[in-house]
C-alpha cells in the first residue's frame, strides 16, 4: 500500500485496469473530479469574462476568448478521463463484476435510439413533407408523441441504467478474494501467531 492519499490513488494507477478499488477510493475520486470541474469552470468562466464591455458586448469577443481557454480545460478533462475510467472497472471488479458492465448506459442508449428510429422513424420520414398540412393541434400532438416515445425509448433506459450502476458503486465489495483480486480492505486474510504477535 502506497503512502497515497486515496483521493489520489486513481492518478498513481493511472491506467490500471486490474484489481479492486474500495468505495472510498472510488468516490474520492468522484469528489477530485467534481472540485476539478468547478475550479476548472470557474476560472474558464472569471477568464472569458474579464475585460469584456458588458454595455456593448461583442460575441466575436467572448468566442475568441472561449476558444482560446477552453482547449486547455478539455485537455485537462481527457488527462483524468483514462483513470477515471479505471477507477470504475476496479470499483466493479470489487464487487465481483466485469469492468464491461461500465458500457452498458452507452449500449442502452444505443440500443433505444436504435428501437425509436425503427418504430418511429417511418412516421418522422411520411410527415417530413406534410408539416405544412397539419393544423396547429395536430403538431402539438405529432411533437408531444414523438418526446414521449424519445422519453420512453431513450431517456428512460438511460436513467434506469445509471441507477443500476450508482447501486453498483455503492454496494460493499466482497469481503474475500474474488476472481479480480485480494479485498482491498483486507478481510478474509487469516493472519497467522506470528503475525499477530
Amino acid at each position: 500500500m502506497s503512502n497515497v492519499p486515496l483521493m489520489f490513488q486513481p492518478l498513481v494507477k493511472y491506467v490500471d485496469f486490474q484489481g479492486r478499488a474500495r468505495r472510498s477510493e472510488f468516490w474520492l475520486w468522484v469528489l477530485f473530479r467534481i472540485i476539478v470541474g468547478a475550479v476548472t469552470g470557474t476560472l474558464s468562466m472569471t477568464l472569458m469574462f474579464s475585460g469584456m464591455n458588458f454595455q456593448n458586448p461583442d460575441p466575436s469577443q467572448f468566442m475568441a476568448r472561449y476558444f482560446q481557454v477552453m482547449p486547455l480545460f478539455q485537455l485537462i478533462n481527457l488527462a483524468l478521463l483514462l483513470p477515471t475510467l479505471a477507477v470504475a472497472v476496479r470499483r466493479l471488479h470489487d464487487i465481483n463484476r466485469s469492468g464491461w458492465w461500465l458500457i452498458m448506459p452507452i449500449a442502452v442508449a444505443i440500443v433505444g435510439f436504435v428501437l425509436f428510429i425503427i418504430m418511429f422513424g417511418t412516421q418522422i420520414f411520411s410527415m417530413a413533407g406534410g408539416f405544412d398540412h397539419m393544423t396547429e393541434e395536430q403538431s402539438i400532438n405529432f411533437a408531444f408523441g414523438m418526446f414521449g416515445s424519445l422519453f420512453l425509448c431513450i431517456f428512460l433506459p438511460i436513467l434506469i441504467s445509471q441507477i443500476v450502476m450508482l447501486v453498483f458503486y455503492c454496494t460493499d465489495g466482497t469481503p474475500t478474494a474474488n476472481r479480480f483480486g485480494a479485498d482491498p480492505k483486507g478481510r478474509g486474510v487469516i493472519d497467522t501467531p506470528e503475525v499477530m504477535f
